[in-house]
Order: C-alpha cells, then sequence, then structure tokens
C-alpha cells in the first residue's frame, strides 16, 4: 500500500510539476528562464534534476506530459554528472519517432500489398483510410541505444480494404540515427 501511494504521489508530483510548468508558461509567456533546474520525481520515485532553458523548457515539459512523468528511459545509463544529456536525449527520441513515422506513411500499403488474412490478398490500390497511429502513447521505441543513435520503433497501421476494418504492426530499425529496415510484424489482424 505505502509502495502504491509513493507512485501515486510521484505521478501526481510530475503532472503538478507539468500542469504548473505549462500553466506559468501561459500565464507569463514573455517570462525568461536564463538557465534553471527543473527537478522531477519520476513514478519509481527516482528525483532528476535537469538543466533547463529557453531552448528546451517546453521540450523537457512536453516529453514529461506525454510520458505521464516516466523519465525512466531517459535516465537509465545517466551518472549525476552527465544529466545534462536529458535534453539531447529528448531530441533523438522525437527525431525517430519522426522518421519511423514518415517510414510507414510512406511505405506502409507497399509492405501490405499481397499479403494475406483469412483468405483476402490486400492490394495496395484497393487500401483505403490508411492511419498510422503516431500519438506519442501509441508508439513504442525499444532497444535504445542513444550513444550509437540506434533504435527500434514499433507503429500500428489501420487500415480498411472492402469496408472491413485491419490492423497491422510494424517494426521500424533506426541505425546511426536513421531509418535502416522497416518490417510487418507478425501477420495483419481483423479488428472486428
Amino acid at each position: 500500500m505505502k509502495k502504491q501511494l509513493l507512485k501515486i504521489g510521484a505521478i501526481v508530483g510530475a503532472a503538478g510539476l507539468v500542469f504548473g510548468g505549462l500553466g506559468g508558461a501561459f500565464l507569463f509567456p514573455n517570462k525568461i528562464v536564463e538557465t534553471e533546474t527543473l527537478t522531477i520525481t519520476n513514478v519509481v520515485n527516482q528525483t532528476v534534476e535537469i538543466p533547463v532553458d529557453n531552448g528546451n523548457l517546453d521540450l523537457v515539459l512536453n516529453h514529461i506530459y506525454d510520458h505521464k512523468g516516466n523519465v525512466g528511459t531517459l535516465t537509465n545509463d545517466l551518472d549525476d554528472d552527465e544529466v545534462e544529456s536529458i535534453v539531447d536525449r529528448i531530441v533523438f527520441l522525437n527525431e525517430i519517432k519522426d522518421l519511423a513515422v514518415a517510414e510507414v506513411k510512406a511505405e506502409a500499403a507497399d509492405e501490405l500489398d499481397k499479403k494475406t488474412f483469412d483468405e483476402v490478398t490486400f492490394d495496395e490500390d484497393d487500401l483505403e483510410r490508411i492511419r498510422v497511429q503516431d500519438d506519442d502513447g501509441e508508439i513504442n521505441i525499444t532497444n535504445v541505444d542513444f550513444e550509437d543513435g540506434d533504435a527500434n520503433v514499433e507503429i500500428t497501421v489501420k487500415f480498411e480494404q472492402d469496408d472491413i476494418k485491419y490492423g497491422a504492426d510494424f517494426d521500424v530499425k533506426i541505425k546511426d540515427g536513421e531509418v535502416d529496415d522497416l518490417t510487418l510484424q507478425g501477420q495483419v489482424y481483423s479488428l472486428e
């Protein structure tokens, strides 16, 4: 019970920090932040201080908000004297998400062409309402290597053919900060 209360407190504290920071930005839009330290307590009750300034405050707050206060991915292997690299890591994650989404949008129909599901063969010319699930909560990033610029980005695509709804999961391999490979994971599946 005590652990649950600590977790809830950490989430509420992080959310309060984010909303307070965002509210302050809206209430005082001309406020100049020379350099400050943003203190975050994440879900596992780890306190992290991040140096922020006018160039990265919104980036840090947006990332914290989008990930419900969980900054574990950003801080996993950092020593206390390396915390300033968190902003660089956020930039990297945002860049690879954008790269992966663009790749899936450009290539999903082609990758689905001639695939089958329950005796239905997909034709890229007949696919309709293709929707790449590209919100932050819908994208999963795994195997992140910040030093080498490598990661895997998992993205779901929803689409229709002959008025039947389907889904497909794609894995985009990022190598040296660039798209290296796009793979359909598993089989296409029905959403009905």
